[in-house]
């Protein structure tokens, strides 16, 4: 009887070992949660089941996240949470299913005992929250998980998974209330002002056909040539999609030469203070010379 309990406790040392070296081999990085973490080997490493690291037409989406724990999780305490983008931890409600394993240990007389084994049966732990509704572009989410016993032995902090996706509508920028309009202007210096309806990665405008001109945000076109011009303005998201607005056709005058009217006017107003002073004398009446006078005339030329 002895040596059936000796032979037992070996198979059991040798089982335990087994068991312990083989969850050692899926341990990785020590989580971030506690300072004190550790990896522990009772459990397999956190699985983030969804979101994947893929991209997703939709901002709404929700955290999944599994492992299985060989602990009673009738007397541990289990906490899960993550961190998206890098903000502030968020807890995530979890629950557990229980897996029994059955095992028959064979003694040395040739009896049999089956029964539920307390060192293979594990609990298969679940994590599932709805996140916030996520804006178009790159995302991270970290999570971390930590065990603790009720009885007040910590386990501290077994492991972290991190996931990195992309939210993309497939939506263009939508591009609108342009300060252009389809007009002649008199001055050859416009303002160029519109608004977008979601971040830009990348913007710019095309005049009259040209080569595309990067730009930050509102500013002025100067220098415009006289005549006829078109411009279209263009924007990327975060993720590439490009927008563009309606393509607006104006004009600039040329400006009237007031240096010229003005020379012209004076011109025109010479000319007819000349031909008035002409008519003016050319009707004054002359006067009548006396005879004195017109033989005086006469004979002294």
């Amino acid at each position: 009887m002895i040596a059936v309990r000796k032979t037992t406790k070996l198979l059991s040392v040798i089982i335990l070992g087994f068991l312990v070296a083989s969850l050692l081999e899926f341990q990785s990085a020590q989580a971030q949660y506690a300072d004190d973490g550790r990896p522990f080997p009772l459990a397999s490493p956190i699985e983030v089941t969804s979101p994947s690291n893929s991209t997703y037409d939709s901002g709404l989406l929700t955290l999944d996240i599994r492992f299985r724990l060989m602990l009673n999780v009738e007397k541990t305490n289990i906490t899960v949470l993550y961190s998206l983008d890098g903000k502030e931890n968020t807890t995530v409600p979890v629950s557990a299913k229980f897996f029994p394993v059955e095992t028959t240990i064979t003694y040395a007389n040739g009896s049999t005992q089956t029964g539920v084994s307390s060192l293979f049966s594990y609990y298969i732990v679940n994590a599932s929250v709805a996140l916030p509704e996520l804006s178009e572009g790159f995302h991270s989410i970290s999570v971390y998980g930590r065990y603790e016993h009720v009885g007040g032995s910590n386990y501290n902090v077994h492991d972290s998974s991190r996931v990195c996706f992309t939210i993309n509508n497939g939506k263009a920028p939508v591009i609108s209330s342009l300060s252009l309009e389809n007009k002649t202007y008199s001055q050859d210096n416009l303002n160029l002002n519109f608004t977008v309806d979601e971040s830009t990665s990348w913007m710019g405008y095309c005049l009259d056909e040209l080569a595309n001109v990067t730009f930050t945000g509102n500013f002025t076109l100067t220098q415009l040539p006289y005549g006829s011009h078109t411009l279209a303005v263009y924007a990327n998201d975060t993720v590439g999609n490009m927008g563009s607005s309606e393509a607006i056709s104006f004009s600039i005058a040329e400006p009237f030469p007031t240096t010229f009217a003005l020379s012209s006017a004076g011109l025109v107003a010479i000319i007819g203070l000349g031909l008035l002073v002409y008519f003016k004398k050319r009707r004054r009446p002359q006067k009548k010379l006396g005879k004195f006078s017109m033989l005086k005339r006469a004979c002294f030329p």
